[in-house]
């Protein structure tokens, strides 16, 4: 893997169940690194945070990928490169 970038995925919603599953999922078919994943809910809301290296050439994808997903899952998502 090529890595000259980091992503930050931030994730809110209400408490449901398999929102880090989906997530990770839709990652799996891009070459990351995670570097470092935390998560936690506080008053029925599941706060997600995941920091990963990946090639440049796919950051477009993989947030078209993860906003898709999101979508799909009705929760709140951002994706910050650098």
């Amino acid at each position: 893997m090529n890595s000259n970038l980091t992503g930050l995925i931030l994730v809110t919603a209400v408490t449901a169940p398999g929102i880090e599953t989906e997530i990770l999922e839709t990652l799996q078919p891009f070459t990351i690194r995670i570097l470092d994943k935390q998560s936690m809910e506080i008053r029925d809301r599941y706060f997600l945070a995941i920091y990963f290296e990946l090639d440049r050439a796919h950051a477009k994808a993989i947030e078209s990928d993860l906003l898709d997903t999101a979508t799909e899952l009705g929760v709140d998502l951002v994706v910050d490169y650098k």
